[in-house]
């Protein structure tokens, strides 16, 4: 099998994580399988009607957030690595729910107190980091929700 090349986009380099993030588009094959990608589901199909920027700053964002959250999922596994909010949350789920709920009652006051959009932003960031836990907690990848979202991107606008 001739080898596919993968043409590098956009590189986003996270010191703090110890974390590069490649964005690109294949050229042939690049799965061992000879298929065109190992995840059989375009991550651009899913937003074409989108900024390519705005797609690419999003998603590095999220998948490295759900490094982080994995990270230190495997850190519980191995009893090491330091405290964090983020392991207590995956240890109890009362306090995720509750954290949750807690978020998007922020979030919502934010809209009927007519708070400025750096507020909301804030508020809407906290939603996000913990249902993101939430989806770890399940073993639910962020790929799996974009796919229902752009399935059903167009039942919803």
């Amino acid at each position: 099998m001739n080898p596919g090349f993968f043409a590098t986009t956009h590189a986003h380099l996270m010191l703090k994580l110890l974390l590069i993030i490649y964005l690109g588009k294949p050229d042939g094959p690049t799965c061992h399988t000879g298929s065109e990608t190992c995840y059989f589901t375009s991550i651009g199909d899913l937003f074409k009607e989108q900024e390519v920027e705005e797609t690419n700053l999003a998603l590095t964002t999220l998948y490295s957030l759900e490094a982080t959250i994995s990270k230190r999922e495997l850190e519980l596994a191995g009893k090491h690595g330091k405290r964090s909010w983020t392991k207590r949350l995956l240890l109890d789920e009362n306090l995720l729910s509750s954290k949750i709920r807690e978020e998007a009652d922020e979030l919502c006051r934010m809209l009927e107190e007519k708070e400025d959009s750096s507020c909301t932003a804030s508020e809407m960031a906290d939603v996000i980091y913990h249902a993101m836990v939430l989806l770890r907690h399940k073993d639910v990848k962020i790929e799996n929700v974009l796919e229902v979202l752009g399935e059903d991107s167009l039942n919803r606008v």
